[in-house]
């Protein structure tokens, strides 16, 4: 069977997080759910329980799937199945999963529903961070938050195609007004998350 998460966070009205940890990668998996005027928008999106689906779907319909790099596909081929809306990825990750057939390579800088791509070279091919300007910074593998012990770590350079570039490249994400960051592999920031990433950058 395989594992999804049973249900999911409301971290405010327009953001949702749901996430589970995953025996065969070892870590946790986490999802990110805006929702815009349109409807939500999905970014690396992990199992969830059917029932909870609905639930979202009851809200407002969904609208797009971002993915973060290609090591991100997870559950975007089943759901773009059920719901064939558009797939979106930076051109770098489009090229690495063709069999997903991407609809849309949102470049840096670039604007979709209200969300801006920040590219983040060095951490994995095709890396994209994304703003929306509700205050919130959606990161792939770039940073992760699995240990709360430990707060917020760098992507393991052995995982970089350049830690040292990655490192640097993520600075850029201070010039956005953001208070919150989630992730793909770890809990969510609600506070003071910018501060936090501030520190982790200065160390």
């Amino acid at each position: 069977m395989t594992p999804c998460a049973e249900e999911f966070q409301v971290l405010s009205d327009t953001l949702y997080h749901w996430s589970f940890y995953h025996p065969a990668v070892k870590c946790e998996m986490g999802c990110t759910a805006l929702k815009l005027s349109s409807g939500w928008v999905v970014i690396d999106p992990v199992p969830l329980r059917e029932s909870a689906w609905k639930e979202l779907l009851a809200l407002a319909p969904l609208r797009a799937i971002l993915l973060t790099n290609g090591n991100h596909v997870r559950d975007a081929a089943t759901l773009h199945k059920d719901h064939p809306v558009p797939i979106v990825t930076a051109p770098e990750t489009r090229r690495d999963i063709s069999e997903l057939k991407p609809d849309v390579a949102l470049l840096p800088g670039e604007l979709l529903y209200g969300i801006a791509a920040i590219a983040i070279p060095g951490a994995t091919p095709g890396e994209t961070a994304f703003f929306s300007d509700t205050g919130v910074m959606v990161l792939g593998d770039a940073v992760i938050h699995t240990s709360p012990e430990k707060g917020f770590e760098f992507l393991p350079d052995k995982y970089c195609t350049d830690a040292k570039q990655n490192r640097a490249s993520l600075r850029k994400l201070l010039e956005f007004n953001f208070h919150t960051l989630t992730f793909a592999h770890g809990a969510p920031v609600t506070t003071k998350a910018k501060e936090k990433l501030t520190t982790l950058l200065d160390s």
